[in-house]
């Protein structure tokens, strides 16, 4: 596995945020911010994820930073892990979770270097 940020990878994380709701947006952006523990790397990819989406629609254009980033190399599969127990979250949470789950997944594209369906 990679920590890529291939930039097919992050268009198509930028088109499955566009496709949520504010409030499911938001409610993203708040489980992120609720989680802790030692693979905290990946909600804070999600948390930026989701503020760059916010910015976007409010008008302020700018590059989104790399997602790897946030997340050690070492700590890769823990927080792929981590996006699994995301992705099993979003179920009873969301207005719309499919399109949560398509952001969650695309995440997981871009820091791994494939694209994936759920």
């Amino acid at each position: 596995m990679c920590l890529c940020d291939d930039r097919v990878m992050v268009d198509h994380l930028r088109i499955a945020l566009a496709a949520l709701s504010d409030a499911d947006l938001g409610q993203l952006r708040g489980l992120a911010d609720e989680a802790h523990g030692p693979t905290a790397g990946l909600p804070a990819a999600i948390s930026h994820a989701a503020d760059w989406e916010f910015h976007r629609r409010g008008g302020i254009d700018f590059e989104m930073l790399p997602l790897g980033e946030a997340i050690d190399e070492g700590d890769l599969d823990a927080a792929l892990g981590h996006a699994v127990a995301f992705h099993a979250l979003i179920a009873d949470r969301f207005q719309d979770a499919p399109k949560v789950r398509e952001v969650i997944v695309a995440i997981v594209g871009v820091l791994t270097g494939t694209q994936q369906r759920h």
